[in-house]
């Protein structure tokens, strides 16, 4: 258990279509922990302030603690730890309102954490912390959780879980190993199969993510105070730590965020109550701490995302019951915090999300 129930904080923006924030509104999604509920905001484009969707908070299944989209940012799917289930709420209309989809909550087996839908939209995939197992289930023509597949063996205390761009690939933190596994997802079977052996990470590593030029990968490492950095091999999906890897963030790390355009990496310091931001090397994934770096937040920061125009980043405070919101500088990176942020949320916001909803 790490700060409470245990769970996978982020689901990246890369849920969402690259483009889709030019196409439609966006929107803010927290899964809160202690509230057992989802809030949801739109974001406003003007200044990236959060307001309010109508008809928010829903409720989900007890201890929500990870929140991912369809590839279309169309359906919310939500981890309920306590519950052992997943919540599927559909987007009903451009105010950003959702509905349970029938069926509603769906059984997913033992503690799940980390939940994550494969970039196609076929197949989503949850971590059992308790099974030591990642499951993969088809997902139904309306969206909910379909058949099982698959409960494929990852390390010990498995939390997050996360695809490379191209959905070939899926990686899993195991906390308690230090590792990160691999898997090659069969898009016709739905079966997961090691594509390489597990790769070494620091202390504890808790989040996982891919940058979406599909060519670095990043996990941060609560039982320390690093990020490892790592290159990923197109043919084979294996991890190779990049030279300088570890590098140094802030006290225990919970989680990582990379831009659209692979160029920035923010990480949220639950024991340090602030963000780590880094620029990335293009040609090696090497990071570099950027100047005024880092950032205070509130208390607790669980989870981090970047916007897909990478306009704004926004953070969860667990501690605080908030979401603090920052402006990116385009060219450095660099965070300056919104006027009006931080924006109440529910209790113990764990996970984010953002996505865009288009006719």
């Amino acid at each position: 258990m790490v700060g409470g129930a245990c769970g996978s904080p982020v689901a990246m923006a890369a849920d969402a279509p690259r483009d889709g924030a030019a196409l439609g509104r966006e929107f803010v999604y927290s899964a809160n922990q202690i509230d057992h509920n989802l809030s949801a905001y739109r974001v406003d484009r003007s200044s990236g302030s959060l307001v309010p969707v109508p008809g928010a908070p829903y409720k989900t299944g007890s201890f929500p603690v990870s929140v991912a989209l369809s590839p279309d940012g169309k359906k919310v799917y939500v981890a309920n730890q306590g519950s052992r289930s997943v919540s599927v709420f559909q987007v009903v209309d451009a105010d950003g309102r959702l509905q349970p989809v029938k069926g509603s909550p769906f059984a997913v087996g033992n503690y799940p954490d980390g939940v994550k839908v494969s970039p196609d939209g076929r197949y989503l995939l949850v971590s059992n912390e308790n099974d030591n197992t990642v499951t993969s289930y088809r997902l139904t023509a309306s969206g909910g959780v379909g058949a099982k597949v698959q409960a494929a063996p990852t390390g010990r205390h498995p939390i997050s879980v996360n695809f490379s761009p191209d959905g070939r690939f899926a990686y899993v933190s195991n906390y308690d190993d230090d590792t990160i596994s691999a898997f090659r997802l069969d898009s016709t079977s739905g079966r997961l199969t090691a594509s390489a052996p597990p790769v070494k990470t620091d202390t504890h590593p808790i989040y996982v993510t891919v940058a979406a030029n599909g060519k670095f990968a990043y996990s941060s490492n609560y039982g320390s105070v690093t990020v490892s950095a790592f290159t990923v091999d197109q043919t084979s999906g294996a991890l190779t730590e990049v030279a300088g890897s570890p590098y140094i963030a802030g006290g225990q790390p919970y989680s990582v965020a990379v831009d659209a355009q692979s160029r920035f990496l923010y990480v949220a310091n639950w024991g340090s109550h602030n963000v780590s931001a880094f620029t990335i090397d293009a040609a090696t994934g090497q990071l570099s701490e950027i100047a005024g770096s880092p950032y205070k937040v509130d208390w607790y920061p669980y989870a981090v995302i970047v916007e897909p125009t990478m306009q704004h980043v926004y953070v969860a405070n667990n501690g605080a019951g908030n979401i603090s919101a920052f402006a990116v500088d385009q060219t450095s990176g660099a965070l300056t915090e919104l006027r009006d942020s931080p924006y109440q949320s529910g209790l113990g916001p764990y996970s984010l999300t953002i996505s865009s909803w288009v006719r």
